[in-house]
């Protein structure tokens, strides 16, 4: 899982195992992820950036509001995002910040993969494990 992650085969939808050594890299690895179902991160260029500020209820709620930010960037404003920088990830008072990095939706050097409607709650569970985070994410296609 050199990139951070890896997918798996889910009826209907995509799925994603993610993993960070910190919480922060896990994020940031999510968000790798979902750019990755979305278009091919390496033809977009960093260009401007993004600041993203989200609270949750919980810590699975506050990495789907995370993604579900940049999912909205995408689709009412064109932006894709080629990588991705989690300054915090506050667990007692529920509030991630970072910076997204990419550049508006050029159709004459950017393909689009799919569409995903919605980060699901789906058997989310995010793990501390002894060397990294570690959490799996279904994308609603």
């Amino acid at each position: 899982m050199a990139r951070g992650y890896e997918f798996f085969e889910h009826t209907a939808d995509a799925g994603a195992v993610v993993r960070g050594a910190t919480l922060p890299r896990l994020f940031e690895n999510a968000a790798r992820a979902l750019f990755d179902l979305v278009c091919d991160r390496r033809t977009v260029r960093p260009r401007r950036r993004l600041r993203v500020a989200v609270e949750g209820s919980g810590p699975e709620d506050l990495l789907v509001r995370w993604l579900q930010e940049l999912l909205y960037r995408h689709e009412t404003e064109g932006w894709l995002f080629s990588s991705f920088r989690v300054e915090r990830v506050d667990r007692a008072r529920l509030r991630a910040r970072g910076v997204a990095f990419g550049e508006p939706l050029d159709r004459t050097r950017h393909r689009t993969r799919r569409e995903i409607k919605a980060i699901t709650y789906h058997q989310m569970r995010i793990v501390r494990g002894r060397s990294a985070w570690r959490v799996r994410i279904v994308f609603d296609i």
